[in-house]
């Protein structure tokens, strides 16, 4: 397996010292995050950027994300169509070619899941139109939160394999596979044409209702059985990217290259 980090994890360091540092710990691999890269692109051109990737023999692997897109307004909808052409434009130049989709949350308990399959779908038919024109793939990543649309990976599985949809796979986060209380044995049943990408990380222990992005850690310092996780991709084939995604405060504040150093021994122990 391919290991990765997720800018979101060093979400607050500049972007030439994040790349630095995760080159330094042996990372082969990047996600970058939406508003990072413009933020970038404020005082940089994209070749610059390119130039930075290839510098530290970097591959960027995904762009995150396309947020929350499958229930919201019309007019929402058109923004995001928006940035996720210029994100597109960008990964053209840079050698991207996958940008991770992210359902919405529910505003409506109420609503059935036969509307939310088929909102979902609409709304992924004319992203994968726009991905189409710039070769570009779509990954969909369900979130384990409780009031998540799309929270269970077989509920994910069933929406991108719709007739209606061209090829499109899926993103687990460990962080939402266990905080959407599905059960290991799920693994065993995902085609493996279909798992396109693997976030990892770990929690401290709470009730899984308690449980917010801020509480993830690193790989071994919480309550997630990753090592099962781990075992259950080799036994199914897996041999794709492994990139650390956290949104925990403490690390952005941290040392860039010591949490990069960090992060590359804990998920070594679980590999």
């Amino acid at each position: 397996m391919k290991l990765a980090v997720n800018q979101a994890t060093l979400m607050k360091t500049p972007m030439e010292t994040f790349l630095r540092a995760i080159t330094k710990a042996g990372f082969e691999g990047v996600e970058l995050r939406r508003d990072q890269t413009f933020e970038y692109l404020k005082d940089h051109t994209v070749k610059d950027l390119k130039e930075l990737l290839d510098e530290n023999n970097l591959q960027c692997i995904s762009f995150n994300a396309v947020e929350l897109f499958s229930l919201c307004s019309e007019d929402e909808f058109r923004r995001i169509l928006n940035y996720t052409e210029r994100l597109m434009k960008i990964g053209d130049q840079i050698d991207c070619d996958m940008i991770i989709t992210v359902p919405s949350f529910l505003d409506d308990p109420s609503i059935s899941e036969t509307k939310i399959v088929s909102q979902t779908v609409e709304r992924l038919k004319i992203l994968a139109n726009l991905a189409n024109n710039f070769s570009f793939r779509l990954g969909f990543e369900p979130l384990g939160f409780p009031n998540c649309s799309v929270r269970k990976v077989g509920f994910a599985l069933k929406i991108i394999q719709s007739q209606d949809l061209p090829e499109m796979g899926l993103v687990i986060d460990t962080f939402h596979y266990f905080v959407g209380e599905n059960p290991l044995n799920n693994l065993d049943t995902i085609p493996i044409e279909k798992l396109w990408l693997i976030h990892i990380n770990d929690a401290i222990e709470k009730p899984f209702k308690e449980i917010q992005d801020s509480h993830r850690v690193l790989p071994c310092q919480g309550f997630f059985n990753l090592e099962t996780f781990i075992q259950k991709l080799k036994n199914i084939g897996y041999n794709g990217w492994i990139s650390l995604e956290l949104f925990n405060v403490q690390l952005w504040g941290g040392d860039p290259y010591q949490v990069a150093k960090d992060s590359m021994e804990s998920i070594k122990k679980i590999l």
